[in-house]
């Protein structure tokens, strides 16, 4: 690519990161969403994909190439979590026969890196590589509930889809207390609409959330064996703890103070 300023560099991580979370999209539509001019941003395109991160559809969209997916699984394997979470998922989904799952908390996000399916003909299917609002999920709410307040409420302020109120705030947070004091949310979340799902978080060394297992169960209403699957779940969630080599931290919860 040559020489770039950090500007540059920058702007065109930026870029790619659009083009690989949004999926195809015209040179308009990432103009919009990264705030660059399209004749800057065509300039860096082009550059990427004269190193193979991104191609041109035929319909004029710009989408990542499969280098970028073997870069996010080489990521995956060396951290060593892939092949922990997909033994825990394993051992899951055999007690309790449902879609179980494992979502990797980072900067307030989530992404779905590790799923185990039952072979089953009505089921949970969740796309892994997604990026996903913390607060729209049951996997999200389960790490919530040992974040401070502060991480909490900045969760609240960049993805909530409508004002939050002071009630709205303290029925949140009493939830979060429940998830805690319970080990695991449960519910149906905003993000998969007749999907009910429980989960339970992921800690690492210091006691810190790093994700969640979470089991995904299609229905509207709270399925006969959903607390005894929401159980299965917090028992593997502590497994891939002390599997991470992780600490359970003690039951007071930081988002309660």
């Amino acid at each position: 690519m040559g020489i770039m300023s950090d500007g540059a560099i920058n702007r065109t991580l930026r870029a790619l990161i659009a083009v690989c979370e949004e999926g195809p999209q015209t040179l308009t539509a990432l103009s919009g969403r990264t705030g660059l001019t399209p004749p800057t941003l065509l300039r860096m395109l082009r550059l990427m994909r004269d190193e193979g991160f991104v191609t041109q559809d035929e319909d004029r969209k710009w989408r990542a190439t499969m280098l970028m997916w073997r870069l996010g699984c080489a990521v995956k394997d060396s951290t060593g979590t892939g092949e922990l979470a997909e033994r825990t998922l394993r051992e899951l989904v055999e007690a309790i026969d449902e879609t179980v799952v494992f979502a990797a908390f980072e900067g307030g996000w989530l992404t779905y890196v590790a799923q185990a399916e039952p072979d089953k003909p009505v089921r949970a299917h969740i796309t892994l590589g997604g990026r996903y609002a913390t607060l729209d999920t049951m996997t999200g709410h389960a790490v919530m509930a040992w974040l401070p307040r502060n991480e909490v409420d900045e969760i609240v302020k960049t993805q909530a889809k409508r004002a939050f109120s002071a009630a709205d705030r303290r029925a949140l947070y009493q939830e979060l207390v429940e998830t805690a004091r319970i080990g695991y949310a449960c519910g149906s979340g905003d993000r998969w609409p007749g999907v009910w799902g429980a989960a339970a978080p992921v800690f690492d060394h210091r006691g810190r959330p790093v994700g969640a297992v979470g089991v995904s169960i299609p229905t509207t209403s709270v399925p006969e064996h959903g607390h005894a699957a929401a159980e299965e779940v917090a028992r593997a969630a502590r497994r891939l703890t002390e599997r991470f080599g992780g600490t359970v931290p003690a039951s007071s919860l930081p988002s309660a103070r």
